[in-house]
């Protein structure tokens, strides 16, 4: 079956420079400069990738597939997957909301697995804190909400045979 490999993300405090290798990220998760994305505001959007189990292996040179992770909603990885073959991201999610779910949703019923990545992983610059959104925010989320109800019918019937859902 396809898949696609995640890659573990976090956040860093603004001012520490960015961590370009994952010694450099533990050290800076230690001294609590650095978390999972999201770790504050949804730590359900990103529990799949198993931070803790992450930050326990054993440092190896280079990238590897360290392990793979079942979808559960609401995660919302980043990933690469193959040029060809995955599914194409529906761009009618805009702004805020449901759509990296939405993505990992149709990757889950289209029959990807998810594959974490060690030695690599993608940083945001800067904690996410409740309040710190822009004002649009909860219209942007109440409006891609109803989308995503609409978007999970629409993949039973593009998956008809597919005993995944969302």
């Amino acid at each position: 079956s396809p898949v696609v490999f995640v890659l573990p993300a976090f956040e860093v405090r603004l001012g520490p420079r960015v961590p370009g290798t994952k010694a450099e990220l533990l050290e800076l998760w230690g001294r609590g400069l650095a978390r999972p994305f999201y770790g504050a505001l949804c730590p359900r959007c990103q529990a799949p990738t198993d931070y803790e189990r992450w930050r326990a292996l054993a440092p190896v040179p280079g990238v590897r597939v360290a392990y793979e992770v079942p979808w559960r909603d609401p995660w919302e990885p980043f990933y690469v997957g193959p040029a060809h073959g995955v599914p194409p991201f529906d761009e009618r999610f805009l702004q805020y909301g449901f759509n990296r779910i939405s993505q990992a949703c149709e990757l889950h019923v289209a029959g990807f697995r998810f594959a974490v990545l060690d030695g690599a992983f993608v940083v945001h610059r800067g904690f996410k804190v409740a309040g710190g959104f822009h004002g649009g925010r909860e219209a942007e989320l109440q409006r891609n909400r109803q989308l995503f109800r609409n978007f999970r019918t629409h993949l039973r019937q593009r998956y008809p045979t597919s005993p995944r859902h969302c």
